[in-house]
């Protein structure tokens, strides 16, 4: 079994169809960012590459490499770009005792945060900080889950 490389496109079975996953970072305490790519497919793409070319739905960070061990994901294809990379600022809902509170908006470098009650527009595109199993990333992936229903 080959090693993941960045630039490599992977296929995540979910009970809705097949969804495919980016790999662009290697974070030293965070592992592997993904792009969650647009779609639920229920047949192989003819072209992996153009699914790659579009706008991502969100990046996360996900135990990939792992994940490719146990046969959880598929390699499909390789697609490098330098145009991706870690962006400097994620987002974390702030909960407490059930209760929401605000957000952290994080910096990805330094790991500082700054707590705000209200996002942006520009804030609201920030992806989620914060590593997801399979599992999570199944289920938000079958829910259609995406940033601006993220508020």
């Amino acid at each position: 079994m080959a090693k993941v490389k960045i630039g490599d496109m992977f296929e995540l079975v979910t009970p809705k169809g097949k969804a495919y996953l980016h790999y662009i970072y290697k974070d030293k305490s965070l592992g592997d960012l993904i792009r969650v790519l647009p779609g639920i497919y229920h047949e192989e793409p003819i072209d992996y590459i153009e699914i790659a070319k579009q706008k991502e739905l969100y990046l996360i960070f996900f135990p990939l490499s792992a994940a490719y061990k146990r046969n959880l994901v598929k390699q499909v294809a390789h697609y490098d770009d330098n145009n991706f990379q870690k962006p400097k600022f994620m987002r974390e809902k702030h909960v407490i005792h059930g209760e929401f509170k605000g957000w952290y908006i994080v910096d990805t470098d330094s790991w500082n945060n700054q707590f705000v009650t209200k996002l942006t527009d520009e804030e609201k595109l920030l992806s989620p900080w914060g590593i997801w199993n399979d599992s999570l990333l199944i289920d938000r992936i079958v829910e259609g889950w995406t940033l601006e229903k993220w508020v």
